[in-house]
């Protein structure tokens, strides 16, 4: 099956998507996975499961190419979703924190059901766990 997973198109201003961030666009890239029984938890499976920087020759950047996650549980209530993430992020600076945010959340919300996303690191959420405090 096909799944979206979300990249950054760095420095883009929001011109290939939604602006994030350090004035980056999320953008989708489509990938093929096996059939699985929930798209959602297949897409940020797909998602983590990325180790390299840049994507294809286009030049996106994945975030989160070097953190070891692995994902526990993405459950859907209505239209709120929450991702349970567990493993270590690595991030080059102060930028891929909110790029990473955004990967997860915009993979999370191909589902046009999806309102809001709640993502948790280690039990933690993802903001608090990336914020370097």
């Amino acid at each position: 099956m096909t799944v979206k997973v979300y990249v950054v198109a760095l420095g883009d201003a929001g011109k290939a998507g939604p602006k994030i961030g350090c004035d980056d666009s999320i953008v989708a890239v489509d990938r093929t996975v096996a059939q699985s029984s929930g798209l959602l938890t297949a897409a940020e499976k797909e998602l983590v499961s990325i180790k390299d920087k840049n994507i294809g020759q286009s030049g996106l950047y994945n975030a989160l190419w070097q953190s070891n996650l692995s994902v526990d549980s993405v459950v859907l209530a209505g239209s709120a979703v929450t991702v349970r993430l567990i493993g270590t992020t690595k991030l080059d600076g102060t930028c891929d924190a909110p790029r990473v945010i955004a990967q997860i959340k915009y993979t999370a919300m191909q589902n046009p059901a999806v309102k809001t996303v709640t993502t948790l690191l280690n039990g933690v959420p993802i903001e608090q766990a990336l914020s370097q405090k």
